[in-house]
């Protein structure tokens, strides 16, 4: 096992308080016991651990995000300390590529220019028009942070190199208008963005799905945005990520992904104090859920890769339950990310808990990429059509032919009732 991305979380608190972030709102708290900061000793410990493993792996390129909480708390200097060590550590060794996102609330010119020169990518997040946005993106006093994400973007959009390669993070909000949502993207003049599904499980579940799992209440939302969005010009539309991975995926090519896809996933966090963790998104299925007693301090990558929750997640799109493995469409879907399928009755072994919204938005698109191809080229390549029902009915005719490949991994005592 190896991996090409860290998402590092340089500042363990937020000047947000948003209502459905998984690191300090769905149930985990460990992040009270931690440093605000990582220290320069855990620094060094990080690059140390990061070069060692790409030496091991034969890796050139390696990701590193640098993350919180929100990591412009921790100033600019420290900003510009961490990355220029990193680089002088990997030089002739590995090449960093850095990315940082933010909420955009510290944004300023000397920040920005500071960063361009790092040649630190920025993506930053925002989940709509004010009204839509300040619902639940607000300040701990409860003031919603609209008007100061839009300075801080705008800063951005006066700097031309970072204007034609920031990106925007928006959490679906099925309450709001999603043509309106995606017009709001539109308006900002950025290169693209991408839509991400609220976390949540089947014990904590979402907006939504707190009434059952069956409705599309997250694909009908969606749907409206794809139709009008792939009914513009290519060149002039914005380019947004999660239709573009399942485009993509339908398509016939691998798809790397925590929400979707086909491929292992190849990503660590890392906490201020040093602690190796999968995935931060874990964090929603339980307070301590994702600590392994792992850390840079005196375990390898390959050693914090080598617990059974990272392990999990670094295969959970290939480690599914029965349902999603006798699906058709689960090269594409991958089973979902990880952290919604579960359950403390179950596990992991469960559909994702936004399944039903998977399978109608996957075959929606793959029926609208159909419409644009030649209808003697489906019928000589034997091109099925998908819906919903049809997708249920061949995974039911499959059932009898499965067997319980992965059901005590990811029925495993560490995740579910005992």
């Amino acid at each position: 096992m190896e991996v090409k991305i860290v998402v590092l979380k340089i500042a363990s608190r937020c000047n947000l308080n948003c209502s459905y972030c998984y690191m300090y709102n769905l149930g985990d708290n460990t992040y009270k016991n931690q440093p605000k900061l990582m220290s320069k000793e855990t620094i060094e410990n990080i690059y140390n651990r990061i070069i060692e493993h790409c030496e091991e792996h034969n890796i050139k390129n390696f990701s590193i995000i640098l993350h919180g909480g929100e990591p412009l708390l921790a100033g600019q200097k420290y900003i510009e300390d961490f990355v220029n060590t990193g680089n002088r550590m990997a030089e002739g060794k590995v090449n960093f590529r850095y990315n940082l996102q933010t909420n955009g609330i510290l944004l300023n010119e000397d920040i920005v220019n500071s960063l361009e020169k790092l040649r630190v990518d920025i993506g930053v997040s925002l989940d709509g028009p004010k009204e839509v946005n300040d619902k639940n993106r607000f300040y701990h006093n409860g003031k919603g942070s609209y008007d100061d994400v839009v300075k801080g973007i705008n800063v951005l959009l006066n700097n031309k190199s970072y204007k034609e390669r920031t990106g925007l993070l928006s959490v679906m909000n099925i309450d709001s208008d999603p043509i309106e949502s995606y017009e709001h993207i539109k308006s900002l003049d950025l290169k693209g963005g991408d839509y991400l599904f609220p976390y949540g499980t089947y014990d904590n579940p979402p907006l939504g799905k707190t009434e059952g799992t069956q409705n599309t209440y997250y694909a009908d939302w969606l749907i409206k945005i794809f139709d009008t969005w792939y009914n513009e010009k290519e060149e002039t539309r914005p380019s947004l990520r999660l239709f573009g991975d399942i485009t993509t995926s339908i398509l016939g090519n691998d798809l790397m992904a925590d929400y979707l896809g086909n491929k292992n996933n190849e990503v660590l966090v890392i906490e201020t104090d040093g602690s190796m963790e999968a995935v931060d998104g874990l964090k929603s299925c339980g307070d301590g859920f994702t600590k392994t007693g792992a850390n840079v301090s005196s375990f390898s990558i390959n050693q914090a890769l080598d617990t059974p929750l990272a392990k999990l997640y670094h295969h959970s799109h290939k480690h599914l339950c029965k349902q999603c493995r006798l699906c058709p469409i689960n090269e594409t879907c991958g089973g979902g990310d990880l952290a919604n399928r579960y359950s403390t009755e179950n596990g992991f072994d469960n559909p994702p808990i936004y399944c039903s919204d998977l399978e109608k938005l996957i075959s929606h698109i793959q029926n609208r990429i159909i419409d644009r191809l030649p209808e003697q080229l489906v019928e000589e390549a034997g091109i099925e059509r998908l819906t919903p029902e049809k997708i249920q009915k061949i995974r039911n005719q499959n059932i009898i032919e499965d067997t319980a490949v992965y059901t005590d991994e990811l029925l495993s005592h560490f995740y579910a009732k005992a």
